[in-house]
Parts: C-alpha cells; structure tokens; sequence
C-alpha cells in the first residue's frame, strides 16, 4: 500500500466516524525528596505524544520525561548537556567552549532532523543550513521540563520530525513565589537567574531573568606545542514572561515571550586559533494560545512569532590573507496551529488540526582581503507551508490494548505536497508489563539556505519501525526498544557541482535500554545504553568523484552508556555519583582527506545538595571528574575538570 494512499485512508477513518457520531507546586516543595525518583515516571502527564494531556502509559510511543526534580538536580549544567546524558540522543558540542553550538543527533539523525519545540511549537532557525536550533538560547532556568518523543513524529509536528521531539516547556508557576540563583565556577563561569511567580485573581505570572558568563578556554587545539592559543569567552543575557489568563472554567489564553542573546570568541577553524574573532546570535519568541477544555473535547489556537539574528565578526590582522570579515544574518519565523480533538465514542478519541509556516532570511557579507574588498547581499528569500493532520486513539473497554492512527498531508509553496502516516499500538500484557510497536514516516523540508542553491530539491523522506517492552513496579521501571530507520532522497552538498542535491540514501537500526531502580527510600539508581548502527550511501569524502556506502555516522557512535547512583543521606543533604561511557566516532579529517577517528571516553560527574534552612540550598556540581581528555569535534577542545558552586535562595 502506497504513503499516499495509506495517508488518505487514516484521514478517512477519522472523518466517517466523527460524522457517524494540581497546582505543580508540589515537585518545589519537595524536590529533595523526590531527587531519588525516576525522571522516567509512567504516571506522569505528558503533552507531547498526541498534543493532549495524558499519562504516560496512556501513549505507545515511546517517550521520556525530564521534571522540574531532575533540572534542580543538574543544577550548573546546561541543557545540551542534561539531553546529551538521555538514551539514544547524542550532542556533539555540548560538552566543548561556551557558546559552541551543540548537533543534535537523536537515534543517529542527522543534525536538523529532530525538532525542537519550545511549549509545543516548532523552533529553528531558517538562516541556518539545515534549520536548526541553537540550544545555547534555551537557558536552564526557563525549563519546567522536557519531553522527548522518538521516532518518526511528522504526522503530528510536520518538517524536520525524522529522529524525533524534544518538547521544552517552560516555567509557568500559578503559585506566589521568589527564586534566586547564583553558581560560579571553572573557566571563570557565573550564572545568576532571578525568577518571579504570582496569582492575581483570574490572572497568573511568571517572570525571569538570567546572565551567563565565562572565560573559558581555547575552542580550537593547539598541535603546534606552542600554547598560545587565547581562551574564547562568553557572555548570555535572557529574560522570560508567561502570563495566564483563566476566562473562565473552560477557556484559557496564555501568553509568553523569550528573548536570549549571547556573544561568544570563537576560533578560525580545527586546530587554528583566532584572536578577535567572535559570534553573536539572538533570537526572540513571542507566542499566544488560546484553549477551550471540557471533558474529553479540546479546541485548541496557538500562534508565535520568533526572530534570529546572528552575526561572525572578524577584525584581527592575525590571519595570512583575510584583513576584515562581517557576515550577518537575519531569519523570522509564523507558525500558526489550531486543532480540534473530541470523543466521539468512550473509547475513541479524534484529533484533527491544521497548521501553517512562513519562514524567510536575509544575509549580508562584506570582507577585506589581501586580494581586495569583496561585497555580498544575498536577497531576501522565504518559503511557507501548511498541512492538515488527523488522528485516532482507540482503546478497547478493559484498557489493555490501544491503536494510535495518524496521517498528514503537507502542502510547499516551492516542492509541492507529501504525505506522512503513523500506525502505533501497545498492549498491556499484565499490570506491569507493556508491549509497544510502531510504524510511521517523516520528512524534512529542504532549507531555505539549500533552495537558494538549488529550487528542484525534494523533502528527505524518512520510514520508520520501532518495538519495544516496558515493565514497571513501584520500585523499578524498565524499558528495552529496538527501532530501524531508512531515509531515502537526503540533502547533503556535493562537492562536484558545488550545489545541493537529493542522493544520501540513510540506513541506522539500533536497541535502547533503560532502568531505573529505587532500591529504597534512600537509594536509586539508573542505567541506561544505547546501540546505534549506522549506513550511509554518500560522495566519497576523499575523491569527491564517486559514491561510497560509509558503515558509520560522522560524529556518532555506536555504542553509548550511562549509569547514576543518587543516595538521600539525610532530609537535607542528598548526592549522586555518575559515569558516561562514548565509544570511538569518525569525523572529517578535512577536505579531500580520510575520515578519522575520535577515541572513545568515560566520564565522571557528581552533583551534591544541602538544605542549609527552609528557603535556602547549597549544591556542588562536577564533571569530568577525573580530568580526562577527549574530543567530540576534530580539531576542537573539549571540558578538562569542571566544578560549579551554588546557591539557591526560595
């Protein structure tokens, strides 16, 4: 059965049977007990798998949560590497010099090919090569939580969903409250954040503040044994206001705006230093939502507005020939979505929505060599797209078995129209023990910086299975999943022709194990190890002339595991112990040259918090205890030892 035809059927289904028929204040309150509880909670409400609110074990695809406990007790980290410590994700750059942007590659997908969304709307930037996302403008202390959802999830959040979601959503207290945050640390690091919560009748805030500071250490790795590579700093400001508005018992508007901006000193390029070189970037996210919620029917409108700016500025004589470099750009994004999901029978629950994408960039380029001045503006392009999505969940009476149905057609204003499908049951087998499996396609959209180049590229498309088993008790929860994905009419750059073309064809399978035991009330431990095989059919990287099946992902590897012991010493005092294993990755040796390999490593991380009275915590975060060196980029340094000290006042 052809995409397109299954496509057509789902949304059929859905249409013929629609017409023939606490307060979170409590994870604050308690986030040192619950420190020892498993981010992985089945019994938790999710957002993200089907857009309503519903358990956990209420979905069978497979999704992990990171709480409002577990950010608490990362404190000192970042985001990227909070997500880079999750099962089968892996985040070059995470853990390299502030202000690197970190690649995002969920199940070996490519960089761009996991969509981040930020309170249920899509995020990227269209300046971008691929339209992705730079972590570095989500700060720690915007996030409530994180939901991460896996596998092909186009059916329901359009481009870009191949590897998977990652859904942020940010903070949003009801309750009246005051927080202050400050750390310092290695590499000259600060964070100070300054949050504010309050109910004012009908209406509830939360606002925030952040600056993020560091000196840091040299990006690029000095092999000349020289040393006198400068250290590349970093500066971050951001700020955030959610504002809710409750109509009345069943309608509600929000209303919320991010703004981020940060400079960072960066190097020439792998293994080449640079003295006055450096990157700013900036982006601002103004978003409204509108819902209507009674009993099992939702209505649902939300719209945002987000803009990037970026800017690599180099003034440096340093270089052998480049006097001058200023290259900005400037992208803006519109989403709009609007869905409808009623039951229309006790044990079938219809969705169905739209949503609609605009997205343009400008650039502008000007330089002064030792060959001349040389001037660019390249012209204002954009692209926009809009889609219809339906779905059905269906579980029979006993709430043993259930059937997640889905389909998406998806109209381009430059390739033309695709279609996505998504088929996902799961059986419960007994009380403790869940069966899941899933088929479902992806695509990405090409980017507009890739359509500038070439107008006749098509949408990669993706086709993906997963199976797996769940089994939990009130002490332990375990998880094995095994997936395989194919992608077919990649973009990637050809160095031939110079230009963009759809030839990459991506094969990757892999296993994904998780467990976490609460051993008792004091003890907790997880473990979690990801197997990743990967196959691509690409230009051969050394002869550019050929094409070359490659038994391996740049960047990636195969192998990846993760083990923490968190103990509750006291009611004020808890620590944890954890070790993260990455075997060895290929990169670029660079142009014309072979690939070469990146040693594997393990590193060593504790985290340590003291309840010194009621509104004040003391905590202690270590990575890379051991001090060990290792690279995730070629050419690139990564974190030696780093220790961060903090306060929390409440």
């Amino acid at each position: 059965m052809s995409q397109k035809l299954i496509t057509l059927s789902v949304c059929l289904i859905a249409t013929t049977l629609l017409f023939g028929q606490k307060e979170n204040s409590a994870i604050l309150k308690d986030t040192l007990r619950k420190k020892v509880d498993s981010s992985i909670n089945l019994e938790e409400v999710i957002v993200t798998a089907n857009k309503l609110e519903q358990k956990q074990n209420a979905t069978g695809k497979i999704v992990t949560v990171i709480n409002a406990a577990t950010l608490q007790a990362n404190a000192g980290r970042t985001i990227s590497q909070i997500l880079n410590e999750q099962a089968g994700l892996y985040l070059p750059g995470s853990l390299s010099n502030a202000g690197t942007v970190p690649s995002i590659y969920m199940r070996g997908a490519s960089s761009g090919r996991t969509l981040i969304l930020i309170d249920g709307m899509p995020v990227g930037d269209p300046s971008m090569i691929s339209n992705e996302f730079d972590l570095n403008l989500v700060p720690l202390n915007l996030i409530e939580r994180i939901e991460i959802l896996k596998g092909a999830q186009s059916t329901l959040y359009g481009s870009d969903a191949i590897g998977g979601v990652i859904n942020i959503i940010t903070k949003n207290k009801s309750i009246p409250n005051f927080s202050g945050d400050f750390s310092t640390g290695s590499y000259g690091t600060r964070k100070l954040n300054l949050q504010h919560s309050n109910t004012i009748g009908k209406l509830n805030y939360a606002v925030g503040f952040g600056n993020e500071a560091a000196t840091g250490f040299s990006s690029a790795t000095d092999i000349t044994g020289k040393n006198n590579f400068d250290k590349d700093g970093y500066k971050n400001n951001n700020w955030f206001a959610n504002i809710n508005y409750t109509i009345n018992q069943n309608w509600n508007i929000k209303a919320s705006t991010h703004q981020t901006s940060y400079n960072a000193d960066i190097d020439y390029g792998a293994f080449k230093d640079d003295k006055d070189e450096k990157f700013n970037n900036a982006t601002k996210l103004t978003g409204l939502v509108l819902k209507y919620k009674k009993e099992k029917t939702i209505f649902q409108l939300q719209y945002q507005l987000s803009t990037q700016d970026r800017q690599y500025k180099n003034d440096s004589l340093d270089k052998t020939y480049t006097i001058f470099e200023d290259n900005q750009y400037t992208g803006k994004s519109h989403y709009a979505d609007a869905f409808y999901s009623t039951s229309i029978s006790k044990n079938i629950q219809w969705i169905m929505g739209g949503d609609f994408r605009y997205g343009s960039y400008q650039q502008t380029y000007a330089s002064i060599s030792e060959y001349g001045p040389y001037n660019d503006n390249f012209k204002d392009t954009f692209q926009y797209q809009t889609a219809l999505y339906s779905s059905l969940l269906i579980n029979d009476a006993s709430n043993k078995w259930l059937l997640e149905l889905g389909g998406r057609m998806n109209k381009h204003n430059r390739y033309g129209s695709n279609q996505t499908f998504t088929i996902s049951p799961s059986y419960k087998l007994s009380s403790e023990i869940r069966f899941m499996a899933s088929a479902s396609t992806g695509y990405k959209a090409p980017s507009l910086y890739q359509l500038s180049y070439n107008e006749a590229l098509q949408p990669e498309q993706s086709f993906n299975t997963e199976m797996g088993i769940e089994y939990k008790t009130n002490t332990v929860f375990a998880r094995a999943v095994y997936y395989n994905r194919t992608i077919d009419n990649g973009i990637d750059y050809n160095y031939i022709d110079y230009n963009f073309f759809n030839y990459i064809r991506q094969k990757v399978n892999g296993t994904e194990l998780e467990l976490n035991w609460k051993a008792n009330e004091k003890n907790n431990i997880s473990l979690n190890y990801t197997l990743m095989n990967g196959q691509e059919t690409n230009q051969n990287r050394v002869s550019t002339t050929d094409t070359i099946t490659y038994n391996y992902l740049l960047k990636r590897p195969k192998n990846t595991a993760g083990i923490q012991w968190a103990y509750q010493a006291s009611p004020k005092l808890n620590f944890s112990i954890a070790a993260r294993y990455i075997s060895k990755r290929y990169d670029v040796g660079g142009y014309g040259a072979e690939d070469v390999s990146l040693k594997s490593y393990t590193l060593l991380n504790a985290h340590i918090q003291y309840k010194f009275s009621k509104h004040i915590l003391l905590y202690a975060d270590a990575q890379n205890l051991g001090n060990f060196e290792f690279q995730e980029i070629n050419g690139y340094n990564a974190m030696g030892r780093m220790i961060m000290l903090g306060i929390r006042i409440q």
